[in-house]
């Protein structure tokens, strides 16, 4: 009957066809998702003081010290000018939520985020009071966040 052909894959791995070109699938810099960069309160003095008047308060009013591993504020990349990131570490998971304040933003007027410690913090809370109930160790628990800002 017919001839019979066998195909070698060429170099190394498996045969692609024609059409299918490889293509770098690295983002441009303008369409990487907004996250927390590597400057963090222990870098920077004033997410330090960010972290002490706001942050630490309402956390620890959601969570219990033994369930955070680690909690840190960062600035942030690929986004606006001036945003904050809050990186809380719990045993195997990880939360991370933006805090847009105007007063970090070179134009006040194109944030339309929290400008007061108690609205951060509210914000902050509500946010995490959504995430508590649905992660692992706290599956369908409400917690309220119940905190004192100093100097508030």
């Amino acid at each position: 009957m017919g001839e019979r052909r066998c195909y070698r894959p060429r170099g190394h791995g498996t045969p692609r066809p024609w059409w299918r070109a490889e293509v770098n699938t690295t983002p441009l810099a303008g369409q990487r998702e907004p996250r927390p960069g590597p400057v963090t309160d222990a870098d920077d003095e004033r997410l330090a003081d960010l972290r002490r008047r706001v942050v630490e308060p309402v956390v620890t009013s959601v969570l219990r010290p033994e369930e955070i591993e680690a909690l840190s504020v960062h600035w942030g990349i690929d986004g606006r000018a001036g945003d904050v990131w809050v990186r809380i570490d719990i045993p195997a998971e990880r939360h991370e939520q933006l805090l847009l304040s105007p007063w970090w933003a070179s134009d006040p007027k194109e944030v339309a985020a929290p400008t007061t410690d108690v609205q951060i913090a509210a914000h902050l809370g509500d946010r995490l009071e959504d995430w508590v109930c649905e992660t692992a160790f706290a599956w369908g628990q409400q917690r309220r966040a119940h905190y004192e800002l100093p100097g508030a």
